[in-house]
């Protein structure tokens, strides 16, 4: 991979998902876009350039993309320490004033599946709320993750952090693998979104809370700020943002209010900008 074929490549990247890969990436970059190449019969970076030029290819190829851009890493009970906080005094909040529907749960990121079904079975052991009382949106920019998720079987490496009796409750074996009982496949509904396409973004419902983890980490500071910034309107009033524990809207927004929860840091929607500050000038 030439310089400037590096260069054209990221910038196509960066433009469609917000995913920037710096100057020291090359390699990491060119190894992953090896396997579309290979996938796609062709023998140069250059020709792949022109795959993704081509407006009769490009579509098509833009959704294969998403497939090797990410290492899709998660498994079920991740970051347990939030979801306490879900479970939790998040969830006393939002139960103060219940709104006249279900609460909803957004999973803004949700490869493979492990994070909405982990969001949907916290609620339903809280014992706080019954079936029907809450709803579980998972969105992904890949169509292969997306299916997987859907189908609801994962193999050992996904409950690397959940206990025996949970797997018990929620899981039944079929041979090496565990498939998903459908009291908790029926919680959650499932949809492909593009958090850079500001258009679907705005067609996703009002939300109570938002898990969006470990997705800022591919993005550079403006993306960033871009991101964070266009989910706050889909929160309702003072609703939650939950982000991955190495991320932060320090020096990113002011849009949220960091709230110190045991052993993590919840994020709340701003009512109004912070004194003596206006958004729109910023």
């Amino acid at each position: 991979m030439s310089e400037g074929e590096f260069r054209a490549l990221r910038d196509v990247i960066r433009e469609e998902f917000g995913i920037f890969y710096d100057d020291g990436k090359q390699f990491l970059l060119q190894s992953r876009l090896a396997v579309r190449l290979a996938k796609a019969g062709l023998e140069s970076f250059e020709a792949y350039c022109g795959l993704l030029r081509n407006p009769r290819t490009r579509d098509a190829e833009i959704r294969e993309l998403t497939s090797v851009l990410t290492n899709n890493e998660t498994y079920f009970f991740r970051e347990r320490a939030q979801l306490s906080a879900l479970a939790g005094s998040v969830l006393d909040e939002l139960l103060k004033e219940r709104p006249a529907r279900p609460l909803r749960i957004w999973s803004a990121a949700c490869s493979s599946g492990e994070e909405p079904y982990s969001l949907a079975i916290t609620l339903m052991e809280s014992g706080r709320l019954r079936e029907g009382d809450f709803e579980i949106y998972a969105s992904d920019v890949s169509d292969r993750v997306l299916a997987l998720a859907q189908r609801g079987i994962y193999q050992h490496l996904s409950f690397r952090a959940t206990e025996p009796a949970m797997l018990a409750r929620y899981f039944q074996a079929v041979g090496s693998e565990q498939r998903l009982k459908e009291a908790v496949k029926r919680n959650v509904r499932f949809f492909r979104l593009n958090l850079m396409d500001a258009q679907a973004l705005a067609g996703v419902p009002e939300m109570d809370a938002i898990f969006c983890r470990n997705v800022l980490i591919y993005f550079d500071r403006p993306t960033q700020k871009r991101v964070v910034e266009a989910l706050a309107p889909r929160l309702t009033p003072r609703g939650f943002l939950f982000l991955g524990h190495a991320e932060s809207l320090f020096h990113v927004t002011d849009r949220y209010e960091p709230l110190l929860q045991p052993d993590t840091i919840v994020y709340r929607r701003r009512e109004k900008p912070p004194s003596g500050f206006a958004w729109g000038n910023r």
